[in-house]
């Protein structure tokens, strides 16, 4: 399954290797498109392995914000 998350506080490419590199951690996420230009965050993940909710906060943990 894939979700498109609005994120602030991106400001580059090294941003971007940030939150990608976070998320390819968690188990059950597939992958990640990050892209600081348009703030957004696509995710790849398996829906009965780890919750949105969570991506979420690990996105938060590396000084960004999930906006709804």
């Amino acid at each position: 399954m894939k979700n498109k998350l609005h994120v602030s506080g991106m400001r580059c490419g090294g941003c971007e290797m940030l939150v990608k590199e976070a998320l390819e951690e968690v188990e059950g996420v597939r992958g990640a498109e990050v892209s600081h230009i348009e703030g957004t965050v696509v995710v790849d993940y398996e829906p009965e392995t780890v919750s949105i909710a969570l991506i979420a906060a690990v996105i938060e943990e590396q000084g960004f914000k999930v906006n709804e």
